[in-house]
Parts: C-alpha cells; sequence; structure tokens
C-alpha cells in the first residue's frame, strides 16, 4: 500500500496540475477528474507514434514544472469544515476503503480476457496497425485503457499497476461528499441530494471494479459528474462550465461508446451561450475524440469498432467484414441473452428472456427509471433546462437497452436518470422543515458509515493483507503455450481464452489466418487472403 499511496500522490499532483491549468476556480476533486481527461488525450495522440513509457512522464513532469514556475496557479481549496464529526469519518473511511480494494486482485474476467493485453500492447508499441486481427477485443479501444498504460508505470520493473480506477473512484467521491456537508447545514437543493445519492452508490454498484482497469467504474462516475454540472447549472440558470461538460461528457464517449447520449448534456448547457463558446465547445470535443477516432482506424481498420457499416477505409490491416460483424452480434448476444445462443431479432423475443435473468434490485431500479416521465409531467417541467438534461439522461437509458443491455453498461445512465428525476422534489420538502435536514444529516451520515464499515471488513483480505502493504497485487498469471500465426509464433491461452498480462503477442487461440506485416510485431497484423 505503499508504493500506491505514492502513485496516488504522483497521479493526482499530476492531474491537478494539467486539470487547474485548464479549468480554474474548480473544486480540487472535479479539477483532477479534467486533468486525468486531459492528460489522457495528451497520451492517447502521443500512444500513435510512441509507447506509453518513461519519456511521455518526462514530457509531463517537465511541463508541470514549467506551469508550476510560469503561471499562478490557483491553490488547491480544501473545505472540509463541517459541524460534527461523522462526515468527515465518512470521508476519511472511504478513503481507507479505496485503498484496500485498490491493492486487491482484478476480479474483472474481461481484465484477463483482453484489458490487460491492450495495456501491455501500450506499454511497448506504438499503435500497432491491424492488432485487432489478433484477437477482436484488443479492437475495442477505449481512452480508459490508455489512462492505465499511462499510468501503470510499468518502466520501473515493479509489474504493470493498475491504480487509474481508484484515483479517479476517490476523486468523484470527494466530489460528491459536499452534499452531507449541505445537508447538515440546511443548504439543500437538487445537486446536493444527487450529491447525497451517489455516495453510497458508488460503492455499491462500483466498488468491485476499483482494482481492475474495467471501463464500466470510469463511463459511469462520468455520466454521474456530468449529471452533477448540469444540474448545478440548471438550478443557477446559468450557461455553465460549457468546456468541462463538453471535455467530460465526449471523454466518456471515448471511454465506452455506450455513453454517446452524454454529449446530449452539453445541449442544456448551452443554453444563452455566446457563438464564440459554441466554437470552443467544437473544438474540444473535435480534440477528444480525434485520437480515439484515428486509434480506431490503426487498430481495425474502421473508424469505430465493431460497426462495420463504417467501411470507409481499405488499409491492408483492416479485419474481415464478416468477423467485425461477429464482434458486433457477440456484444448483442452478450446483453440479450447473458451468453451463447441464437440471437433473437424482435424486441418481443428477447426483451423476456433479459427480464427473467434480473435480480430484483435491478428490476425495480429498471422500472423506477423508465417511470420517470411521471416526474417529469408532475413537475408541468419547471426548470426546462434541468428537464432538458433529463431527458438527455432518459435517452441514454433507452440507448443501452436497445443496443448491449447488459446491466452493468445501464447502470449509469439508470441511476443518474432516476435520481435527477427524484431530486427535485425533496429541497422544498425540507425547507419546510428546518430540523430535518440537521437530523437527516445525521441519521444519512451514520448510515453511510456503517455500510463503508462493514464493506471494508469484508474487503479487508487478512490472508493478502501483508503482500499488498508494500506492493498492490498485480493481474493474474495465465498459463499460456507456443502457436502459430501463418508467418510467425504466438503464445496462446490455455483456460478460457485468458491471456492476461502474458508475453506478447498472445490470442486465445492458433491464428493462422493472420500473418505478421513487417519482421516486427510493431509492423502489425493483417488476415490472410483466401
Amino acid at each position: 500500500m505503499l508504493l500506491t499511496l505514492l502513485v496516488w500522490a504522483y497521479t493526482l499532483f499530476l492531474c491537478w496540475i494539467y486539470g487547474a491549468w485548464f479549468f480554474k476556480n474548480q473544486p480540487p476533486a472535479l479539477t483532477v477528474i479534467a486533468g486525468m481527461a486531459v492528460l489522457t488525450v495528451f497520451a492517447e495522440f502521443f500512444s500513435l507514434f510512441f509507447p506509453l513509457g518513461w519519456l511521455i512522464h518526462l514530457i509531463l513532469l517537465a511541463g508541470a514544472i514549467f506551469l508550476l514556475a510560469t503561471h499562478r496557479l490557483p491553490r488547491p481549496e480544501f473545505n472540509l469544515s463541517v459541524p460534527g464529526w461523522l462526515p468527515l469519518l465518512v470521508l476519511l473511511t472511504a478513503a481507507v476503503l479505496v485503498l484496500v480494494s485498490a491493492t486487491s486482485r482484478p476480479s474483472n474476467p474481461d481484465t484477463s480476457l483482453y484489458h490487460a493485453q491492450a495495456i501491455r500492447w501500450l506499454e511497448t508499441y506504438p499503435a500497432v496497425p491491424g492488432l485487432g486481427n489478433l484477437h477482436g477485443r484488443l479492437a475495442f479501444n477505449s481512452a480508459w485503457l490508455v489512462t492505465n498504460a499511462l499510468f501503470s508505470f510499468a518502466f520501473l520493473g515493479l509489474g504493470s499497476l493498475h491504480l487509474s480506477a481508484s484515483v479517479l473512484f476517490l476523486s468523484a467521491f470527494a466530489l460528491f461528499w459536499p452534499g452531507l456537508r449541505d445537508l447538515q447545514t440546511g443548504r439543500v437543493s437538487a445537486a446536493s441530494l444527487l450529491r447525497l445519492g451517489f455516495l453510497p452508490l458508488g460503492f455499491y454498484v462500483l466498488g468491485g471494479e476499483l482494482s481492475s482497469p474495467g471501463t464500466d467504474l470510469p463511463v459511469s462516475l462520468l455520466i454521474w459528474v456530468v449529471t452533477l454540472l448540469s444540474v448545478e447549472s440548471a438550478e443557477t440558470d446559468q450557461p455553465g462550465q460549457l468546456l468541462l461538460i463538453t471535455l467530460l461528457a465526449s471523454f466518456a464517449v471515448t471511454v465506452k461508446l455506450s455513453a454517446l447520449p452524454l454529449l446530449l448534456l452539453c445541449l442544456p448547457a448551452l443554453w444563452g451561450a455566446a457563438r464564440r463558446q459554441l466554437w470552443q465547445v467544437a473544438a474540444c470535443a473535435g480534440l477528444v475524440l480525434l485520437p480515439f477516432l484515428a486509434r480506431n482506424v490503426i487498430l481495425s481498420g474502421y473508424l469505430l469498432y465493431p460497426f462495420p457499416a463504417l467501411d470507409w477505409f481499405s488499409f491492408d490491416w483492416k479485419i474481415p467484414f464478416q468477423r467485425v460483424e461477429d464482434d458486433r452480434l457477440d456484444v448483442l448476444r452478450f446483453g440479450r441473452l447473458g451468453g451463447p445462443g441464437e440471437l433473437p431479432a424482435h424486441f418481443a423475443e428477447w426483451f423476456p428472456l433479459w427480464w427473467l435473468r434480473q435480480t430484483l434490485n435491478r428490476r425495480i431500479i429498471f422500472i423506477a427509471a423508465l417511470l420517470t416521465p411521471l416526474s417529469a409531467l408532475l413537475a408541468r417541467f419547471k426548470r426546462p433546462r434541468l428537464w432538458a438534461g433529463w431527458a438527455a439522461l432518459y435517452t441514454g437509458v433507452l440507448f443501452w437497452l436497445f443496443s448491449a443491455p447488459d446491466y452493468r453498461f445501464g447502470y449509469g445512465f439508470l441511476l443518474a436518470t432516476l435520481l435527477t428525476a427524484l431530486a427535485p422534489w425533496f429541497p422544498p420538502l425540507l425547507r419546510r422543515w428546518p430540523l430535518l435536514p440537521t437530523r437527516s444529516a445525521a441519521l444519512a451520515s451514520g448510515l453511510l458509515l456503517a455500510y463503508l464499515g462493514l464493506t471494508l471488513v469484508l474487503a479487508f483480505e487478512p490472508q493478502t493483507f501483508t503482500a499488498r502493504l508494500l506492493l498492490p497485487a498485480g493481474y493474474d498469471r495465465a498459463p499460456v503455450e507456443a502457436c502459430g500465426l501463418a508467418n510467425g509464433q504466438a503464445w496462446c491461452a490455455r483456460d478460457f481464452g485468458f491471456c492476461s498480462y502474458a508475453d506478447l503477442p498472445c490470442t486465445p487461440s492458433a491464428r493462422y489466418w493472420v500473418e505478421l506485416r513487417g519482421p516486427t510485431l510493431r509492423s502489425g497484423f493483417r488476415a490472410v487472403q483466401p
């Protein structure tokens, strides 16, 4: 855990410097989140030509020192003044829980399937043409894997660290935590209640992902952060933080394409914006999306993967159409059926099967989110910007349901939609009874503290605690064996297609229809013509 704390300190410092340079006068936690997005975009551009190793850190560190020396960056202001000790104890307990969870072994099965391999390619080589020919999942380009490769510090020889999720989660929790303070002091608003709702939901829904470089945690947190910014903007009837909302929404899309409807949340924030701001928003979104799209083309030959309809290029490394279509159908099949099987074409055929696989609490969340239009109708759409934001989130729920309804992909939109529809109703009720907010704050803090304490006990893992005191647990070791490509050698997974962090190149099985494009792995891969 000692190394984890050092990596946290370095990552937070670097993210805060670049976030504060681009976005001044923001809460420190939000500055860190913005800085992480900025650094990831820079790393994506860098990864087109260089591996993500010591050189990029030398450049970023030199840039941070230059900014500190030549610019008067605002000092981070931490407002921890709250009546009572319970909210502070909640914050401290959450930090300890994140630390303990982050040092555990990655539990997401997709990490062993392809996350770790994709990160190792990023650490070792620039973007490799046709890499997706080795394994279609390696073409599922995500900016979050770039973030993890950037802060993995594999060049130190201590293993590939996967602590970016914990840094983002800790920053988001610190951003949501003032909701307890607002409730304690009676300054309640819809945004305050959103913060309160996201505090326990973060651990309940995403706590198991804290040690993994998976994409479900960051995209859900980014959806919630952008939702919070949008609601705050709507409540104050101000144009809002246009560039920050655009940056984080665009970044979420590059983390996972299922976040695409989040870009609609930029529209309410554009209310009353000047023409100059519109150009700034377009430029910001373009800069975030450009390296992501470029990496897609290099890895797969397609602008977006796996969408074979966007077949605009004829590079020799392009993944064959049918394999792309198979990957697209696999995503649908896994989301609708939860595994292999014949894919029903019509909603009436697959939805009952999907519904039967959901637990009771998931069904309740799903139904409640779908019924939120009732809340909008009862409110008669007062504060139109707030309900415009809700409509954008509701579109995200529908987009998730009909594109890839694996439940873990939908938590971000489902819970944001539900809380955004409910939050405006509570501030007027709390203001009618002046003593209620204070008592509610004590109750909320106590319940949250009890929940975090119980979760900490369950996550402690005493049998591995001593080993994790210095270093966090690494990736699982996957057994592999030598196998072949059309004109070379690879390593093949022996169990369930899991390569984990094995030597490159590793594939789920032999790839005799794939050949090297040149003498080295850097040259890339292409499918052999029949």
